[in-house]
């Protein structure tokens, strides 16, 4: 064998084995938390790595109904789905006129939002909760959702602003003069090209607002208000914690982004790699 072709088999070989280790690296900790979900909290610490003696569904059966997580799954889901819809309509339809339209007002305004991309949320998390208790708006999910359109809106503009400078004019100028106005142009030619990109700017909303805590820790109390994130510390307690419970709520809350992922994942792996071309 030729040592060159050797070489290159065996760099392959290599690359194949470290890849496989991060993977499982990775996989490991959701296996293992699916694994001892279905465990009692006491067979968690009489046998914590090893496979459960008698497979159970007792803690997702608690989890979903004893521990309102139906209800926690229902207001993120509301605030999910609102969030993402709003950053998707309004942040391409923003991310279209500033990148077509040449006009002084239209491009501060682009500025203005690319600011925000700058500003953490801890920095102004205590001017929020001011406003949240001036306004009465406190353990209100509405007021939670403009916080997370506002704060997912500039990075949604940023980045589909920034992909949709890529297409050429002329793809413009000529729907123009087949009597296309911009805002058919916008409906009916640049959204279904910019599928890609517009797919992954959604499932990056989906993942920051499904996961979010701290906001919600600050202006959410109503226990019929909470999200997700913010239930699971439901079954932490002073004493005590009910770890099967924990797990199975984990193992609940992850998997919509799963299924989200594995539904899209073409479009978001294609939206990435333009977006790398492209830019």
């Amino acid at each position: 064998m030729d040592s060159a072709v050797f070489w290159r088999k065996a760099r392959r070989a290599a690359l194949l084995v470290v890849m496989a280790v991060v993977g499982l690296t990775f996989l490991y900790p959701l296996v293992y938390t699916l694994i001892t979900s279905t465990k009692s909290n006491q067979e968690i610490f009489t046998n914590p790595f090893g496979m459960p003696q008698v497979w159970s569904l007792a803690s997702y059966v608690k989890a979903w109904t004893d521990m309102n997580l139906q209800r926690y799954f229902l207001n993120s889901v509301v605030l999910t789905v609102g969030a993402m819809a709003f950053h998707l309509l309004f942040g391409t339809m923003a991310a279209y006129a500033i990148a077509r339209f040449d006009q002084r007002l239209i491009k501060a305004v682009g500025g203005y939002l690319a600011l925000g991309m700058m500003i953490p949320i801890q920095a102004i998390l205590i001017p929020i909760v001011r406003m949240a208790v001036s306004w009465g708006a406190s353990n209100q999910l509405w007021f939670l959702l403009c916080v997370y359109i506002a704060g997912g809106l500039p990075s949604t503009v940023f980045i589909v602003s920034a992909y949709l400078r890529t297409f050429p004019g002329e793809l413009e100028e000529a729907a123009i003069v087949d009597g296309c106005g911009p805002w058919r142009f916008f409906w009916w030619i640049l959204v279904p090209v910019s599928r890609p990109i517009i797919v992954t700017m959604g499932i990056i909303s989906f993942i920051s607002t499904w996961n979010e805590l701290m906001v919600a820790m600050v202006l959410i109390s109503d226990n019929n208000l909470k999200t997700l994130p913010l239930g699971l510390l439901n079954f932490t307690g002073a004493y005590s914690t009910d770890y099967a419970g924990l797990c199975a709520a984990v193992i609940i809350t992850i998997i919509p982004t799963l299924v989200l992922y594995l539904a899209f994942q073409e479009s978001v792996e294609k939206g990435l790699s333009e977006g790398a071309v492209k830019g």
